[in-house]
């Protein structure tokens, strides 16, 4: 039987790792866009891409978070499946930069923070961890899918 002590510090411990993903990816994402943004330069735009790229990474992180902080409070069993999808959806985007050797390879950081609270969680819940596995797999999928197929399209 957990005690309520040790009970408390595995949910501290799931927010500061889902904390600590969310602040890479939203600080992140807004010191880049910070530095890329023109100085009054016509012609030079950071839309669609890297603005589309750099808002989904902010949007993954906020999602992430919330999947963690708002999952106990039993308003919709499905806010644990949000933190596998913001990794997942992160993963994608690592795995693109590492073909294109760029940047956005060092997303796996966040992501492994995210899995991690995320594993954490299900532990706690005493939940299998191989099904959102396969949601952490789908969830590359489709977010490298479509990121590669916007990068060929530009």
């Amino acid at each position: 039987m957990i005690s309520k002590k040790s009970f408390a510090m595995r949910r501290i411990i799931e927010w500061i790792l889902a904390g600590i993903g969310a602040i890479m990816c939203i600080g992140g994402a807004a010191s880049i866009w910070v530095q890329q943004t023109p100085n009054d330069t016509p012609g030079l735009s950071l839309w669609p891409m890297p603005a589309i790229l750099l808002l989904e990474v902010a949007i993954l992180g906020a999602v992430g978070f919330l999947g963690i902080v708002l999952e106990p409070r039993q308003l919709s069993a499905g806010w644990g499946f949000l933190v596998w999808i913001a990794c997942g959806g992160l993963l994608g985007l690592s795995i693109l930069g590492g073909i294109g050797f760029s940047v956005i390879v060092f997303l796996a950081a966040p992501a492994l923070f995210f899995s991690g609270s995320a594993i954490l969680a299900d532990i706690r819940r005493k939940r299998k961890v191989l099904p959102d596995l396969g949601i952490l797999v789908v969830s590359v999928i489709a977010n490298f899918g479509l990121f590669y197929l916007i990068a060929l399209l530009k």
